[in-house]
């Protein structure tokens, strides 16, 4: 793996599994990171039920250099009102977590919920996150080549990620819907990653960054959007250096192939190689150094507020109601085991 070469910090990293947490660190000092944020993902399972513990104790662990972001709870896969929403973002802020991840918007889950990104549910939630200037990083939508099966990558075919079968919500409803709620919202702190999935359109990326003051994207692969830059490399080196202060580096990590995703996105901006990367053709943008000050490392201070202390009282308070929506799930004895081991790790920070 390439050695990095400016200070550089991480928006978006992931962990699952709590008998990983070592690695994840080690993955950190690897990588050289001066900051990185956890990115809790309770929707996707019943074991995530704990995501936002995970988070608390990757942020006391990580002793100033680790963010935590929550993620809501949507008890029976049901959208909470609006009021329901409201607290729960209250909760977390006052608890200490640093912002806050949604998954609304990508299409298995959108199905799932069946509610508009643009619902008034989520009005007051969005409200008090713009007074707050709350940091939310928001995965919305997934890319177009999912809605097409002569088009689906290999690694994605059987892995649910086809959505042309007449019953999900197609890109452009939810592109629409993202366009509706962000009209009503335009001062959210709000990042949206994976470049929002519209690499291929470079005069929308340019018109949204414009429009919303406070809208960034992240770099975190799908490799599609390195192919689409690829397809025109002089138009999109202008254009990461014209929204070079709109724009955060992140992996998707942790994961079993953390280290060919780190060396990929190095390879696709500090150099000019051609490479494939998970079945993508991409070539390096070779970006400027000032441009990688930016993506690397300043807009993380931007986007992020540092030395927010977590109540670690409030953390274990939180935890203890997690056991009655653990009541039931199918994997509730791990869920249990789960939130006994957070809560006995978070209490040695008393």
């Amino acid at each position: 793996m390439l050695q990095f070469r400016r200070p550089i910090s991480d928006c978006h990293i992931h962990l699952f599994d709590p008998e990983k947490i070592q690695e994840c660190f080690d993955m950190v000092e690897t990588c050289g990171y001066d900051h990185w944020t956890f990115l809790g993902c309770t929707l996707i399972g019943s074991r995530a039920l704990t995501q936002n513990l995970m988070g608390a104790l990757l942020k006391l662990k990580g002793q100033g250099r680790a963010l935590a972001y929550a993620s809501f709870h949507y008890d029976g896969m049901q959208l909470p009102d609006g009021e329901n929403l409201r607290a729960q973002i209250e909760m977390f802020d006052k608890m200490g977590y640093d912002g806050i991840k949604m998954l609304d918007g990508k299409p298995g889950i959108r199905k799932r919920l069946n509610r508009r990104l643009d619902d008034p549910a989520y009005d007051l939630m969005f409200d008090y996150a713009a007074k707050r200037q709350f940091p939310i990083l928001y995965h919305i939508n997934d890319p177009m080549e999912f809605w097409h099966a002569d088009l689906l990558p290999q690694w994605a075919v059987g892995k649910g990620n086809f959505y042309g079968d007449g019953t999900f919500p197609k890109k452009l409803e939810i592109d629409q819907e993202t366009f509706g709620f962000l009209r009503k919202h335009p001062n959210l702190k709000l990042c949206i990653p994976h470049f929002f999935f519209i690499s291929d359109q470079h005069g929308l990326c340019c018109e949204m960054l414009d429009r919303y003051p406070n809208l960034y994207f992240d770099i975190t692969p799908g490799w599609e959007m390195f192919e689409n830059f690829a397809k025109d490399v002089e138009l999109w080196r202008d254009f990461f250096r014209d929204y070079s202060h709109k724009i955060l580096y992140g992996t998707d990590t942790f994961s079993d192939h953390w280290q060919q995703t780190v060396d990929c996105l190095q390879r696709v901006l500090e150099t000019k190689e051609e490479f494939t990367a998970f079945e993508e053709h991409c070539r390096g943008l070779d970006l400027p150094d000032a441009v990688l000050d930016d993506i690397y490392h300043n807009n993380y201070y931007k986007f992020n507020s540092l030395g927010k202390p977590l109540d670690v009282r409030a953390v274990l308070t939180y935890a203890d109601t997690l056991y009655a929506k653990a009541k039931g799930l199918p994997e509730e004895a791990l869920i249990t085991a789960d939130i006994d081991f957070f809560k006995e790790e978070i209490a040695r920070y008393l």
